[in-house]
């Protein structure tokens, strides 16, 4: 991991060192009735904080070094009769600070009495500070073992939330929105202000759950500025607890630190940013029951740490898998796109008569489904059975496709063949196995009097009920070889009449509710090409489907 952190904050700190300094004050003054003044452990010389009247000046020379060494307590006499005392405080384990105080003597010095004196106050010092060095331990154990406890809840959450999100998602279903449930899933795990993902296409929305801490535009400038780092390194997070103090920070003033990943294959498909740390899980609980939490600071803000990132990780892979499975899906969109104009270009070619046919009823059977309020990929699914629901035909003698006479018993029963033919063509096809009841059923009726299996009622399918108005609507309104084309007027009285006995009656009734827009696309034509319709019914933009 890349990791930018200036200066870190040892492992372990609980409270910032002020803080600290002013609770063990308490607690010294009220053991030793004197002031105290606090140094850093690392740097003897460097006050922290200092209680009122406590001594100036520091530790007598060399006396940090000691205690670092030995880890003793120190009395030490003064010219003017009194002692300073001065002990190390501990957190975590690890030296914090060093205490200095003076008291005054009792005895005179020098002489045995004094001696006596200071070896009293050493063995007194010497034991509050092994009790606060105890208690500190304590401390940092209970506390470690408290951070662990939420850390497996944490985890476990994670998982749970992972599964919730595995059954929900779908590949072939409006990417940008299952992007957004990533998000959405993994934001109230981190605790932070803003969790962003900057999709590579410059066109593609930037998405972002939180706090908008930054505009789209500025979303982009940052990673394109973080994208050196994160290349250095290629898979690995890049953390940075002080945006501030880098060359690039004064661009983003309201990011105080942040932890970034770049989703990548062979190239980058885009970035995630999580922005503003704001706590532990633990801590975001307590502030929505309305408890404190000192560790935050006054910001409100914590720095990122290693655990974070890790439990970022498994979602950010998540997204990088959902993005690629979505481009892989609109590839093999695009193979059935080719294969779909191949198959309809090979039927138009075999019956001029019905050039243009599965065209005009996949795009009447769009309308009608959209009437009958399905939306997105129901009607993909209508439109692309549409095209397809003829196939079969291919295998179609076509002296009988061609013929103008009425077809002899035997001659109906093999163009009855079709739909069996089209099922079995497209039946390998396993991307496009939700169209095959269309392709197969569009002929049943629902009386039961239909082929190739005489289904009844609803056990028809929705599809293959539509297709089968659009199929006719389209046949009975085109000239055929074995009669002309008939009138508008008259092929609406044929649907009413044979409402509830060939055709479903709601979809004739939502055929008559939108009849004019059928109308338009009858006397439209095929209009544009084939794969302008095509690459419309099957391009997604966000949640919509535009149909051309």
């Amino acid at each position: 991991m890349l990791v930018i952190d200036s200066p870190p904050r040892p492992a372990g700190r609980r409270f910032p060192l002020l803080d600290q300094a002013r609770a063990w004050s308490v607690i010294l003054t009220e053991e030793f009735g004197v002031p105290f003044a606090f140094y850093a452990a690392d740097d003897g010389a460097a006050p922290v904080w200092a209680a009122d009247g406590a001594p100036a000046g520091g530790p007598a020379a060399g006396t940090v070094d000691r205690l670092l060494a030995d880890g003793q307590a120190r009395v030490l006499p003064l010219d003017d009769g009194r002692y300073q005392l001065a002990l190390l405080l501990y957190e975590a384990g690890r030296p914090a600070l060093v205490a200095a105080g003076e008291v005054a003597g009792v005895a005179p010095a020098p002489g045995p009495a004094a001696a006596r004196e200071q070896a009293r106050l050493q063995k007194w010092l010497q034991s509050v500070s092994d009790r606060l060095r105890l208690a500190g331990q304590f401390a940092a154990q209970r506390q470690g073992e408290e951070e662990q406890g939420q850390q497996a809840v944490l985890c476990w959450e994670a998982l749970l939330t992972l599964d919730r999100l595995m059954h929900r998602l779908r590949i072939h279903k409006e990417p940008a929105r299952n992007q957004r449930r990533i998000l959405e899933a993994v934001f109230p795990l981190l605790n932070v202000q803003g969790l962003i993902w900057v999709p590579l296409p410059s066109d593609a929305p930037v998405l972002v759950e939180g706090e908008a801490c930054l505009a789209a535009p500025d979303c982009r400038q940052l990673v394109a500025l973080l994208a050196p780092h994160m290349g250095a390194r290629p898979g690995e997070p890049f953390l940075c607890n002080d945006v501030a103090d880098q060359p690039w920070g004064g661009r983003f003033p309201r990011l105080t630190n942040l932890l970034a990943f770049a989703v990548a294959e062979q190239a980058p498909l885009g970035w995630v940013v999580a922005v503003n740390k704001k706590g532990s899980l633990t801590q975001a609980r307590s502030a929505s029951e309305g408890k404190s939490s000192p560790r935050a600071g006054a910001s409100g803000l914590c720095p990122f740490r290693k655990s974070d990132a890790a439990l970022l990780t498994p979602f950010v892979a998540l997204l990088g898998l959902h993005v690629r499975g979505s481009e892989r899906y609109q590839e093999l969109k695009d193979l059935l796109v080719g294969l779909t104009r191949s198959l309809t270009a090979a039927l138009d070619a075999k019956d001029s008569y019905t050039y243009g046919h599965s065209e005009r009823v996949a795009r009447i059977g769009v309308e009608l489904g959209r009437e009958l309020g399905l939306a997105g990929e129901e009607l993909g699914d209508i439109y692309l059975t549409g095209l397809l629901h003829d196939v079969g035909k291919i295998g179609v003698r076509d002296a009988i496709l061609a013929k103008r006479e009425p077809l002899t018993p035997e001659e109906f029963e093999h163009i009855k063949q079709h739909v069996t033919i089209g099922y079995t063509i497209l039946s390998d096809l396993r991307p496009i196995r939700s169209l095959l009841p269309g392709v197969l059923y569009h002929h049943e009726r629902v009386d039961g009097t239909g082929y190739p299996d005489g289904l009844q009622g609803d056990a028809i399918p929705l599809l293959a009920r539509i297709l089968a108005v659009a199929d006719g609507y389209d046949a009975m309104s085109t000239t055929r070889p074995y009669r002309e084309a008939m009138a508008c007027r008259r092929v609406e009285e044929i649907l009413v009449e044979g409402a509830g006995k060939q055709w479903d009656r709601q979809v004739v009734e939502a055929f008559l509710r939108c009849r004019l827009k059928i109308h338009a696309i009858r006397q439209r034509g095929v209009g544009e090409s084939l794969r302008s319709a095509l690459d419309g019914a099957l391009r997604k933009d966000g949640s919509s489907v535009q149909w051309s």
